[in-house]
């Protein structure tokens, strides 16, 4: 199977979209087409168009999928994607109206709403029960061969305040590192290889395809953080989200976009080399490398995970990034038309 490269933009990390504004346009914005009447199916032949916010990773390949196999088109959707930095930087667009779906987590998602602003998460996508789907690079032959070889060094992940945050610092406390035996910065997962290659930092976190191709760089994951301690594999990685206004304004459109992203899901799963066939056009690896990533862990039933939420909010607690319980998760998670 051959695709096509996508219809993609990247975007421009908004530094000027403060939560204050954010909070004043809570409203959101629908996207064309879409509204209150468009509870029905919708109709292929006068297609809604919305804008996806993702990252060129393998977890967010089943939106890949989705566009090149016409499953968006059937549901009457016209999409666009668009490279975000990150989730947080998707959350905020979702709920400024730049954005009607975005990836993130429920990191990120749970430090929004502790902000007052309003989302929901439509689907899981996928979890971290799989050794070598992310981990910890650095370069070989620099001494930093373990954990301990990072006290006092720079490390990085790809945004701050973020579920890679909270997860880099669980799985390093595990293996005995406290907060202050290093330094956390941010560098998006597609410049952690140069980053490490030219001594800014000593290791940084990445997911798979950039650990595949890390290893053709000279860099070796030094610490498999999905599989770190019981909690990180238990938790979920990847999440689909929307604003909740967007949600309430047009349930229809939410609904097709989750079946086009369950039939997406449901076909990388079944069949592998999908997944290996469609890396190529989203990322930099080149098919040989594409067929040997380790593939994401995947998530059928995309159900939001409130258990998974649940784990997520525990660590924000634990490691500051939120100042008290939230209550009641469910509410955070879309129920459907």
């Amino acid at each position: 199977m051959t695709f096509p490269r996508k219809r993609t933009r990247v975007a421009a990390v908004a530094a000027a979209i403060t939560v204050v504004g954010l909070l004043a346009g809570c409203s959101g914005s629908a996207a064309p087409g879409a509204g209150p009447d468009a509870k029905q199916t919708l109709d292929p032949a006068k297609p809604v168009a919305i804008t996806v916010g993702t990252l060129p990773a393998g977890d967010y390949a089943p939106l890949y999928v989705a566009e090149a196999e016409g499953y968006f088109e059937e549901e009457g959707l016209d999409v666009t994607i668009e490279i975000i930095a990150g989730g947080a930087v998707g959350v905020t667009q979702l709920v400024s109206g730049d954005l009607q779906f975005s990836s993130a987590t429920w990191t990120n998602v749970l430090s929004a709403v502790s902000q007052g602003l309003e989302l929901q998460v439509v689907r899981e996508g996928s979890d971290s029960n799989k050794e070598g789907i992310n981990g910890l690079i650095a370069a070989d032959g620099s001494g930093i061969e373990s954990v301990e070889d990072l006290r006092g060094k720079t490390l990085s992940v790809n945004t701050l305040a973020s579920a890679t945050e909270t997860q880099i610092r669980d799985c390093l406390a595990t293996a005995g590192l406290d907060e202050g035996d290093y330094e956390l910065v941010e560098v998006p997962f597609p410049e952690v290889g140069a980053a490490v290659t030219q001594g800014r930092i000593a290791a940084g976190f990445v997911p798979e395809p950039f650990i595949t191709i890390g290893k053709s760089q000279g860099l070796s994951s030094i610490l498999a953080t999905s599989v770190c301690n019981e909690t990180q594999r238990n938790s979920t990685i990847v999440t689909w989200n929307t604003s909740r206004a967007y949600a309430e304004e047009n349930p229809a459109v939410v609904a097709a976009f989750v079946r086009a992203m369950d039939k997406a899901t449901k076909l990388v799963i079944d069949d592998p080399q999908v997944l290996i066939d469609i890396l190529p056009t989203f990322t930099t690896l080149t098919p040989d490398l594409a067929a040997a990533i380790t593939s994401p862990s995947f998530v059928e039933d995309g159900t939001p995970n409130i258990d998974g939420a649940e784990r997520a909010m525990k660590l924000m607690l634990k490691y500051g990034l939120l100042e008290e319980p939230l209550e009641d998760l469910s509410q955070y998670a879309w129920q459907g038309e």
